[in-house]
Order: structure tokens, then C-alpha cells, then sequence
């Protein structure tokens, strides 16, 4: 390119398009790199947490629970990691797409007897990238809550439930003939006690004969879990509890779980454990309205019962 020509592209460019326009030109060959380096490091993580999905299968305990949990913790840290990457590719594909018209229209510019004539070819790349500066923070925001999920999976060394240290309740006098329906949510010091109903017991001891011999079997292992679960880290908890009430109660696609539990994970006023105690996906709307309109007296589902001051 002549310095007449390229003193014309120049003025061609400063002329007609912004300046953020041109300093994300000016940095486009930089954020190519930086997400292809990305990327290497997604292969790497995707690598780990297939390695440890097999090896937590092998040492978990033969729980049911604890075997629902192994399942949705896989599947939801998979679609976590596989969301990166199709961002991460969608993103370097549209910077590409970007350089490529730049390049076009720097070439017209040498050869157009008027540079002014190609104000539309300058004003669509314009338009491109504001797009893509506005899709930019659309992904760092969604591979955010991502990469919470797939490090908290990566560091997390103990897969199985807390050891509980709790006092330990004596249901040894239920028996199916003489149980009710228990629709309380009693949160204690170290525990957190789940409502239930007389028909779960029994389908527990139904589907799984082997475990859960006794109605106190099915309490203790199902429905009262370590408190530490839900506060230790309430972001990921609310997630963990929204896609397992979607995917494992709901029955719903792991994809419409994922994005459910994503929309959910930062919502501070609700905690994991009300996530973890409605039955199903409507009681929680129910429950998440009453919060927004707050009317907390109108959820009828359960009564909240609290044995510690509510944090």
C-alpha cells in the first residue's frame, strides 16, 4: 500500500467510524489470542472434570442420594464446561468475521476513486462491532457463572456429603401405618430438616428395598441434611438445588434445567434450602412470588420453621 493510500484509508476510517470502534480494531488481534488461549485451558479443565466424574462413581457410597447427586453434579458441571466452549467458539468466530470485512474494506479503499462511496461497507462494520462489544458482555457475564461452576467442581476434593455431627433424632417408633405428613421446613443449628409426606416414605422404601428398609431410613437419609450444604457456598447451593429440582423432580431436559438453575443461583433472598424442600417447580414460582411481592404468608405449601436466627 502507497503512504497516499494508507494516509486515505486512515482518514477514511477516523472519519467515519467512532472511536471505540477503532480501538476495538485496534485490539481485535489481541482478544483472538486471548480466547484461543482460553480455549486450550477449557480442553484441559474438560479433561480433569471427566476424570474425576469417573472417579467420584467409583467412591461414592451406593445411596440413592448420594447417586442423584453424582448424576446432576456431572451432567450440570458438563453443560457448564460445554457452554464455555460453544461461547468462547461463537465469540472468536465473530471477531473473525470482523477482521475479515475489515480487511475487504481496507482493499476497496485502496482501488475507489472515492473513499466516501463506501460510508454504508463502513457504517455496517460500525454496526457489527457494537454488536459484538455488546455480545462481549453478555458472554463474560454467563461464562462467570459458568466457571463458578466448573472450579467449584475442580477444587472441590470431598464429593461426598459432610460427615454429620449432628444430634441424632430417633424415628425408630414410625412405621407407615402410623406416619403423617410432615409439611415443615425446620432449619437447626446444624441440620436442616425437609418436609414430607407420607406417600415419599413409602415410595422411597418402594424403589430402593435394599437401602431403605424403615421409615427412619428414609428421614435420616433424605430429608435431613448438614446444614454446611446450603450456607458453606449459597451461590452454587441455590444452583445445585434448582437443576436437581428441575432434572431429577420435574423430569425436565438437562439444557432447560441448567438454564433455570443459572437464572436462580444469584437470587440472595432465597435460600438453597427452600429450593431443596418444594416439591416440584411450581411450588417454588409460588414461593419465589411471594418473595417478590412480599407475602411470604401466603406460601401454604409448608410452614418455615426456625430452631436459629435466620441468616
Amino acid at each position: 500500500m502507497t503512504n497516499n493510500m494508507k494516509d486515505i484509508q486512515e482518514f477514511v476510517f477516523d472519519s467515519l467510524l467512532k472511536k471505540s470502534d477503532i480501538d476495538f480494531l485496534e485490539f481485535l488481534r489481541g482478544k483472538q489470542k486471548k480466547v484461543d488461549t482460553e480455549l486450550k485451558s477449557i480442553t484441559n479443565k474438560k479433561e480433569k472434570i471427566i476424570k474425576k466424574i469417573s472417579n467420584n462413581k467409583e467412591n461414592i457410597e451406593k445411596i440413592p442420594r448420594e447417586l442423584r447427586n453424582h448424576i446432576s453434579n456431572s451432567e450440570s458441571v458438563l453443560e457448564s464446561i460445554n457452554t464455555v466452549e460453544n461461547n468462547l467458539n461463537d465469540l472468536l468466530s465473530n471477531y473473525r468475521s470482523i477482521e475479515n470485512d475489515f480487511v475487504i474494506l481496507s482493499e476497496k479503499i485502496e482501488i475507489v476513486k472515492d473513499p466516501f462511496s463506501l460510508k454504508n461497507d463502513v457504517n455496517s462494520l460500525s454496526k457489527k462491532i457494537d454488536h459484538i462489544i455488546s455480545y462481549e458482555e453478555t458472554i463474560n457475564k454467563d461464562n462467570e457463572k459458568n466457571y463458578l461452576i466448573i472450579n467449584s467442581f475442580l477444587d472441590n476434593k470431598d464429593t461426598k456429603d459432610i460427615k454429620d455431627d449432628t444430634e441424632k433424632i430417633d424415628f425408630s417408633d414410625l412405621t407407615l401405618d402410623n406416619l403423617q405428613d410432615n409439611m415443615v421446613l425446620k432449619i437447626c443449628e446444624k441440620r436442616v430438616e425437609l418436609p414430607y409426606t407420607r406417600r415419599e416414605v413409602e415410595e422411597f422404601i418402594k424403589t430402593y428395598p435394599n437401602d431403605y428398609k424403615t421409615v427412619q431410613d428414609v428421614i435420616t437419609k433424605e430429608f435431613m441434611i448438614h446444614i454446611s450444604l446450603f450456607n458453606k457456598h449459597p451461590i452454587l447451593a441455590r444452583f445445585k438445588e434448582a437443576y436437581y429440582l428441575c432434572r431429577t423432580k420435574e423430569m425436565m431436559s438437562i439444557l432447560d434445567s441448567f438454564n433455570f438453575a443459572k437464572n436462580i443461583m444469584f437470587r440472595s433472598d432465597i435460600n438453597a434450602y427452600i429450593i431443596a424442600a418444594v416439591k416440584n417447580k411450581k411450588q417454588l414460582e409460588e414461593y419465589i412470588k411471594c418473595v417478590d411481592e412480599n407475602k411470604l404468608d401466603d406460601f401454604k405449601y409448608f410452614k418455615i420453621k426456625y430452631e436459629i436466627n435466620p441468616l
